[in-house]
């Protein structure tokens, strides 16, 4: 089967203020060759459940774009030395765009990259201040144009639904040069977690819906709530996620779904560079392993298909789940071949993933 590998640098110059990934600033970071032998060690510490051909392998972060080229080049050559690699993989790095320069990109695609994702977050500066970023419109306009120069798959980010911004929809849709992207990350702010940051809800939605609709009209068709490419240049990777596939995360705090395990590190990152690697893990059960595998493929826009399911985990889709589309009329369709979101259901899908919640099994102590 088919899976992906993501590699965490969580090192940053500075931590951005909506961020809840493991990260690291303010402290000399370790050797970038040191680094990248810790990852291969932790990959070689998987047991497998079965063979995995890895598709994708995704450098995220963090700031990854802090590495040198040469972490690259060791990390890809540690993985294909340790696993299966595909033909055509895609090779995936977060970049700051203050670090998108021809030099360092050149370097970057001959060790391998064939895939850029760059994080814009915002066109207007004062919010791009207000998250603490580190560039401003200009730069990741340039930006842009500077990777796409090099690289034919390019993405870039963007947060919507920041308290202060204006005519937002507007500013992105005549600064960022849409025709250069293959891909776009359209993110909407967790209020949640970010009730010092967060706009007026009804804002957001209403921004989201109208960019929803441009993004489409520049070419860029919505795959996933918030995910949009040209024709075949979605997000492998993050598909692998999305589907169900079996992936491995590497690094401080990476998470792996090795079907029926779910694992993730905890080791922090001076016992991880000395190998001391601990994992927690949890079982599936059948019936709470589904119930996720329905909620990830509701984030696409097909949705979950019946025959997917049907073939993939032996059940009847539209009997066990149809119930969601009369309890949530408008929201979730039914269409005879599976289950899908509206684009209003996007804008309430963590309401309705709480319906397929359903107590975590027991969970195994670390290694």
């Amino acid at each position: 089967m088919n899976g992906g590998i993501y590699v965490h640098i969580p090192f940053c110059q500075s931590r951005c203020r909506y961020c809840s990934f493991y990260s690291i600033t303010g402290r000399n970071f370790p050797d970038s060759g040191e680094y990248a032998r810790a990852i291969i060690s932790h990959l070689n510490s998987f047991e497998m459940m079965e063979p995995i051909d890895v598709s994708t392998i995704y450098f995220g972060g963090g700031t990854p774009s802090l590495m040198p080229a040469s972490f690259f080049s060791e990390v890809i050559e540690g993985v294909s030395a340790s696993v299966s690699l595909t033909e055509n993989l895609e090779i995936s790095i977060e970049m700051n765009p203050e670090d998108v320069v021809p030099d360092y990109l050149g370097s970057l695609k001959q060790a391998g990259i064939n895939r850029v994702s760059i994080g814009v977050q915002s066109t207007d500066d004062s919010i791009l201040r207000k998250l603490n970023r580190t560039h401003d419109a200009k730069q990741a306009v340039s930006a842009v144009l500077t990777a796409r120069s090099i690289f034919t798959n390019v993405s870039c980010d963007v947060i919507i639904g920041i308290e202060g911004e204006a005519n937002e929809g507007n500013r992105i849709l005549k600064t960022l040069p849409f025709g250069e992207l293959s891909h776009l990350s359209l993110y909407m702010l967790d209020g949640a977690k970010n009730n010092h940051l967060a706009a007026e809800s009804d804002h957001t939605a209403d921004l989201y819906m109208e960019l929803c609709r441009q993004l489409e009209n520049h070419g860029l068709k919505q795959y996933e709530i918030s995910n949009f490419a040209r024709p075949n240049m979605e997000s492998i990777h993050n598909l692998h996620y999305w589907k169900g596939d079996p992936y491995i995360g590497l690094g401080p705090s990476g998470h792996s779904l090795l079907y029926p395990f779910r694992i993730w590190d905890h080791s922090g990152l001076d016992r991880f560079m000395k190998g001391q690697f601990r994992k927690g893990r949890m079982k599936y059960d059948k019936k709470t392993f589904v119930r996720e595998m329905v909620m990830l493929a509701l984030r696409l826009r097909k949705g979950a298909r019946q025959e997917d399911f049907k073939e993939r985990y032996g059940i009847d889709l539209l009997m066990e789940f149809g119930w969601l589309c009369s309890k949530f009329p408008g929201f979730v369709r039914c269409d005879g071949e599976g289950i899908s979101l509206s684009r209003k259901g996007m804008l309430v899908s963590n309401e309705i993933f709480q319906e397929l919640v359903v107590p975590a099994p027991p969970q195994s102590g670390g290694e």
